[in-house]
């Protein structure tokens, strides 16, 4: 089993075709991280933000005017309080964690997830947002 990407931007204002979803502090993304082989997938390909550099890098405020722009009509949207869930989430001292994968397996990740604690589980298609757990 390889690392997952600790802390590394790995996508730009949301994931796509990903599952995302927060993971409770401690050793709780050892099981998800252990199960994720078996689902088929590759854990170098996973994202996990925690701490103060991962809210660094979750960095839900808008810096350049282009993204400003952008963020304006977003924050229209659930895109906005989705991060504000991970922003949160993080700041409680949970991880988030950014699973690349098809909508087919969405589920069985989300399964994972809420099966170790994780929620706020969603599945960021291209043009869609999913809920797979609760808040």
């Amino acid at each position: 089993m390889t690392a997952p990407h600790e802390n590394i931007k790995i996508f730009d204002l949301r994931p796509v075709e990903a599952v995302g979803g927060l993971i409770p502090g401690g050793l709780h993304c050892v099981p998800v991280m252990a199960g994720l082989p078996g689902l088929g997938i590759e854990t170098d390909v996973v994202g996990i933000l925690h701490g103060a550099d991962g809210l660094r890098i979750l960095d839900p405020e808008p810096h350049g005017i282009g993204q400003r722009v952008r963020k304006f009509f977003e924050s229209w949207g659930y895109q906005a309080e989705i991060i504000k869930l991970f922003d949160e989430g993080l700041r409680k001292g949970e991880s988030l964690v950014v699973v690349p994968a098809a909508y087919e397996d969405r589920g069985g990740i989300a399964h994972l997830m809420a099966g170790n604690g994780g929620h706020a589980v969603y599945y960021f298609g291209v043009g869609h947002v999913e809920s797979l757990t609760g808040p």
